[in-house]
């Protein structure tokens, strides 16, 4: 399932099995860096304590495109800017 996170002006997307591991996932210190390489204002985070949801169709579009363009195999997660 995809899930989307809400940040400041943008969506971030990512992939996950449940809303219990998308919420670990937007909690955890990796995503909080992730935000942070994106939204100035969030640098050095340690955590994130943002309420993942699950994606709109549209939504869902835009990450399988992103995904499919820059994903790299060898990442454990990808979190896509799609709004």
């Amino acid at each position: 399932m995809i899930y989307v996170v809400d940040v400041d002006h943008m969506s971030l997307a990512f992939v996950a099995g449940s809303e219990m591991q998308a919420a670990e996932i937007a909690g955890s210190r990796q995503f909080a860096r992730a935000i942070s390489r994106s939204c100035p204002d969030r640098r050095g985070a340690e955590s994130s304590n943002y309420q993942p949801r699950v994606a709109t169709v549209q939504e869902r579009v835009a990450f399988y495109y992103v995904s499919a363009e820059f994903a790299d195999s060898t990442a454990d997660i990808l979190v896509a800017r799609i709004g």
